[in-house]
């Protein structure tokens, strides 16, 4: 009998530590947090609805969001095949206000001058003397939207926002060097477990070991299972610190809940204000402020709102902060769809801000996935027919040799073989501002229907001159 009350003792107080640990460190459970709010609770079902239907309409394998307040988890739910919203998911730019923060707790310690040329941190840097840290922490260096750690420079105008991931990738090496350790040590010590924020992580094999969602990219609007990609090399056009840390929307929560209740102990509630308000104004179609690693919305909404979104090849994030009804989004899905899927991101997301606000989300059509990439598949098919079928009338070009001007057919030889594949390479730097090696890495289809459509017209051409110099040396 006493054995027994012994076990009872020890379980008991296992249970007890359990609970405790789970109340520090703001354990919640794998199912749907859904109406702790009880107030507002028609709200929360209403949003719920919501995303039950616009996730399915959106082709997203698995959405998870996370709404908080200052002290509580208000809402918190997982669609589609994801179980939890525990499971992390990489996070794109989103990342780039964790690297701010580090920034701003290096500061706050006398570590970093944020007016302090980067030269002083980073001596060897290619034109250190003349781009601050502030500057990159808005996107006001200059630095180009392409370059990386081994190619960048000033080319733009200074002052204006010019968003670039190696702004960021900079600073991360700017925490490393000041911090005297590496990126995701830095990040992980000082931001992640303080904020017991255990399915947050810098390094993708800790990710991966610890659940990172299965990742897909869209290939003419199929999903298509991919292997989260990620590179921390110099070369990367994303780094870690610009747009490859990973984490769960019950995590975001907590980080979100940091900033509502000033700090927590992580950064003080002035370092808040600048991160949130010191930035520039950037014009577009809906005008807003970038600070450091957040940007500012304040028309047309009943209410401010802070955000910042991210999209990586497999994946894309948000996280908002309504600082005027003290509330915290974050928001995941695991899939990459660039011309639509992430279209319908953007308005799905705005839809829950506008429902806390009281407003008509917005709606996504019940055929709309389809549809889109229906016209994109057929514009893709166009230029695929287009290139094939100078193959298939190689025998009506025989025929048409022996007959004609020499310089009619080098001329259309050239306009078909040469002018147009090379003008399909050159289409996304020309409409879009962006490199082919982008598209490979966002838009795979259309950088396979590209490259394949470009080396058919190429290798038909080389065809074609072969028989036209074999027909003029019999000619002779």
């Amino acid at each position: 009998m006493r054995q027994t009350n012994k076990r009872f003792l020890i379980i008991k107080y296992l249970c007890v530590v359990a609970v405790i640990f789970m109340s520090i460190c703001g354990f919640s459970a794998s199912v749907a947090i859904a109406y702790t709010d009880s107030e507002n609770a028609d709200i929360y079902k209403s949003i719920d609805d919501y995303l039950n239907d616009v996730t399915t309409k959106a082709n997203f394998p698995s959405l998870s969001i996370a709404i908080v307040d200052k002290e509580t988890t208000l809402f918190s739910k997982s669609y589609g095949d994801c179980e939890s919203p525990d499971v992390p998911y990489l996070l794109g730019s989103v990342s780039k206000s964790f690297t701010a923060l580090c920034i701003m707790q290096l500061a706050e310690q006398g570590k970093i001058d944020l007016n302090a040329e980067l030269s002083k941190y980073l001596p060897n840097a290619t034109d250190g003397d003349n781009i601050s840290i502030i500057q990159l922490l808005n996107h006001t260096s200059g630095l180009g939207e392409h370059q990386n750690l081994t190619n960048y420079k000033i080319v733009g105008k200074q002052g204006v926002h010019t968003y670039a991931n190696v702004n960021y990738s900079l600073l991360g090496k700017v925490v490393e060097k000041v911090s005297g350790t590496d990126y995701a040590s830095y990040v992980t010590d000082n931001i992640f477990a303080p904020l017991c924020m255990t399915k947050s992580f810098a390094d993708i094999g800790k990710a991966k070991e610890n659940g990172l969602i299965q990742g897909y990219e869209s290939w003419f609007g199929i999903n298509t299972k991919t292997n989260a990609k990620f590179s921390n090399s110099d070369s990367a056009w994303i780094t870690t610190s610009a747009g490859y840390l990973s984490s769960s929307v019950s995590d975001l929560g907590k980080y979100l809940q940091m900033y509502l209740n000033g700090g927590k102990g992580i950064i003080s509630a002035d370092s808040i204000n600048k991160m949130f308000y010191q930035g520039v104004e950037v014009e577009a179609n809906i005008p807003y402020r970038y600070a450091m690693g957040w940007t500012l919305i304040n028309e047309p909404l009943k209410q401010p709102a802070l955000r910042h979104s991210g999209l990586v090849e497999t994946g894309m994030s948000v996280v908002y902060i309504l600082p005027e009804s003290e509330i915290g989004i974050a928001i995941a899905v695991n899939t990459n769809d660039y011309f639509v899927g992430k279209d319908m991101m953007d308005r799905i997301d705005w839809g829950v801000v506008l429902m806390i606000m009281g407003d008509e989300p917005n709606q996504i059509g019940a055929n709309e996935y389809v549809l889109k990439h229906l016209l994109y598949d057929f514009i893709y098919l166009l230029v695929f027919a287009i290139a094939v079928l100078p193959i298939f009338l190689i025998a009506h070009y025989k025929k048409m040799l022996a007959s004609g001007k020499l310089w009619v057919k080098v001329l259309l030889l050239t306009l078909l073989h040469l002018i147009l594949p090379v003008t399909l390479l050159l289409l996304p730097q020309i409409f879009f501002s962006t490199p082919l090696w982008v598209v490979k890495a966002f838009v795979p289809d259309m950088f396979t229907v590209i490259i394949v459509s470009a080396c058919l017209l190429f290798a038909c051409g080389i065809v074609k001159i072969f028989l036209l110099v074999k027909h003029k040396l019999k000619s002779v």
